[in-house]
C-alpha cells in the first residue's frame, strides 16, 4: 500500500531510521536523538517491547506497560512509523509457530500499532505487509516480514546450551567470539516464512521498484553466528536468493535487529548481486561480547544505537547510505553504495 509521509524538505531524498530491542521498563533516552536526525519514517524491527509471556494476562500486561513508556510513545505520536515483531514482542524468547498465544498476540500487535479494523495484517497467517514510498520519481518498496508466526522450531545443540555460563565467562576473559547453540535446520519441510508469506513475497518482488528494503527482525546475511538468524534455515535463505533472481528484483537491501549490537554484513550470493544487511540493536539493550559472523564488514558497535538508511535520488546514479548512530547522535558505522551495485551482473 502507498505510504503517505509528510512533504519532504528535499523531494529527491529519503531518510528511514530504524531500531530494535527496547525494554519498556527502562528509560529510553535514544528517542530524542532519533528525533533530532529528522527521519521521514521510523521502522521498529522487533523486540519493541519485552513480553516474555507464558499466559494471556501477562501478554496484555506487558502491552499496558509499553503504552506507559512515554519517551517512545511521544516519539510515535509525531513520527511516521511502521513495525514488525521479533520473539520477545511476539511472545517469548526464541519462539516461533508453536507459541500458543500467537492469535492473541497478533490481535494485540495490530491494536497497538493502529492497524485499521479491515487490515490484512489482522487476518493473514502473520503480520507481514508491503508499503511503497514515491520519492524523486522513484519507488521505494518496504517489505516487512514476519519471521515468527510460521517459523519451524529451532534446532539446538544441548551441550552448547548447557555450557552457556562458561562460554560467557571465557568470552569476557578475552577468549574470542562467542558462538551460539543453534544449528542449521536442513529439513526441506522446515520454514521461516510459511507458504502463504512466500507466495505474497514472490508477488511483491515481481512489482516494479527502484529500491526494495527487506525488513527482517533477525540477521539475514550473517553467517556462523550460532544465534537466531536466517542461517539457521539455509534452504529458506537460499529460496529468498532464488526468488530475487527469478523475479529479476534489483535494488534489494536488508535491515535487521535482534542482536543487541550493530553489525554490517555483506553476502556475495551466487548468480545474484551482493546482499547488504545492516543490523541495528538495541534501543535499550546492549551485548558487549563479540559473536562470530563470517560476512561481517568492519567492526560491530556494542552501544545503544539506531540505524539510518539515506537514499539520494538527485544524482545520475542514486546512492544508498547505511549508518549507525549512537546515543549522542555520532556516527559509528557507515557504508555508502550506488544503486548500480544492487543490480544483476550484465551477462
Amino acid at each position: 500500500s502507498p505510504l503517505a509521509l509528510a512533504t519532504p524538505t528535499d523531494p529527491e531524498k529519503l531518510r528511514i531510521a530504524f531500531g530494535s530491542c527496547a525494554k519498556q521498563s527502562k528509560p529510553q533516552p535514544i528517542w530524542a536523538t532519533v528525533r533530532a536526525a529528522r527521519p521521514d519514517l521510523f521502522l521498529f524491527l522487533g523486540d519493541n517491547l519485552y513480553a516474555d509471556a507464558k499466559d494471556a494476562d501477562t501478554l496484555r500486561q506487558r502491552y499496558a506497560e509499553f503504552r506507559k513508556a512515554e519517551a517512545l510513545q511521544s516519539f510515535r505520536r509525531d513520527t511516521p512509523h511502521l513495525a514488525i515483531w521479533d520473539d520477545h514482542d511476539f511472545g517469548d524468547d526464541d519462539v516461533g509457530a508453536e507459541y500458543p498465544l500467537k492469535g492473541l498476540s497478533q490481535q494485540l500487535f495490530c491494536d497497538e500499532w493502529n492497524e485499521p479494523a479491515d487490515s490484512p495484517r489482522r487476518t493473514r497467517p502473520g503480520i507481514y505487509e508491503a508499503y511503497r514510498i514515491e520519492r524523486g520519481g522513484r519507488t521505494v518498496q518496504v517489505l516487512m516480514l514476519d519471521l515468527r508466526f510460521n517459523r519451524t522450531a529451532l534446532v539446538a545443540d544441548p551441550a552448547l546450551k548447557q555450557g552457556y555460563a562458561a562460554m560467557v565467562t571465557k568470552a569476557k576473559l578475552g577468549g574470542g567470539a562467542m558462538k551460539g547453540w543453534y544449528l542449521p535446520n536442513l529439513d526441506p519441510a522446515a520454514t521461516l516464512l510459511g507458504e502463504a508469506q512466500w507466495a505474497w513475497l514472490g508477488e511483491r518482488l515481481a512489482e516494479p521498484a527502484d529500491v526494495r528494503l527487506i525488513v527482517s527482525s533477525v540477521q539475514l546475511a550473517a553467517e556462523g553466528t550460532g544465534w537466531e538468524c536466517w542461517g539457521n534455515f539455509p534452504l529458506e535463505r537460499q529460496r529468498l536468493v532464488d526468488l530475487i533472481r527469478e523475479k529479476r528484483a534489483e535494488g534489494v537491501a536488508v535491515i535487521s535487529g535482534d542482536m543487541h549490537y550493530a553489525d554490517l554484513s555483506r553476502w556475495d550470493t551466487p548468480a545474484c548481486y551482493p546482499l547488504w544487511d545492516l543490523t541495528s540493536s538495541g534501543l535499550t539493550e546492549v551485548w558487549d561480547i563479540p559473536t562470530p559472523n563470517e560476512r561481517r564488514v568492519g567492526a560491530v558497535y556494542a552501544g545503544i544505537n539506531f540505524g539510518l538508511l539515506d537514499l539520494d535520488f538527485s544524482t545520475p546514479v542514486p546512492t544508498l547510505q547505511f549508518s549507525i548512530r549512537d546515543l549522542k547522535g555520532d556516527t559509528r558505522l557507515q557504508h555508502r553504495l550506488s544503486l548500480d551495485q544492487l543490480r544483476f551482473p550484465k551477462a
